[in-house]
């Protein structure tokens, strides 16, 4: 059976940091990590400054071996994932901005992502270097990324 997707919260639930440690440090995000790390010495885990990410999250990290970046805020030019977030808002946005059901909006998300192609992963991750160098030559001001 596939994993869940999407947190399972009520309607009008907002994320905090206690429905990330359950949905996702203490179910695939260590699972990932048991799994695809055993043969590394010190994977790191990369997380933003989102406050989810804080609390009680992490104490579960540190107990769970996972280490963290210090990562600063507002750092989207480093983390290649934030394009594929505004990529996938925007086709939303574009094309199913008068879808209203739950479970239709899931069924679109899940097709965009899966549909996501590995070619433009690749750009992305190769992109990295340039991106790394443009923060630099900006002093961690914003870049063209």
């Amino acid at each position: 059976m596939e994993p869940e997707r999407f947190f399972n919260i009520e309607d009008e639930e907002f994320i905090d940091s206690v429905i990330y440690r359950d949905q996702i440090l203490l179910g695939p995000l260590h699972q990932f990590w048991e799994e695809a790390f055993e043969h590394f010495n010190t994977p790191i885990v990369m997380e933003d400054n989102a406050s989810v990410h804080k609390k009680v999250c992490i104490l579960v990290r540190e107990d769970l071996g996972m280490q963290t970046l210090n990562w600063p805020p507002n750092s989207s030019d480093l983390n290649p994932i934030e394009n594929i977030w505004s990529c996938m808002k925007d086709t939303i946005a574009r094309d199913y901005a008068t879808v209203s059901f739950t479970t239709e909006m899931k069924r679109i998300v899940k097709n965009i992502w899966d549909n996501f192609k590995n070619g433009e992963w690749d750009k992305l991750i190769e992109s990295l270097l340039a991106r790394m160098a443009a923060v630099i030559a900006t002093k961690g001001r914003s870049t063209k990324y």
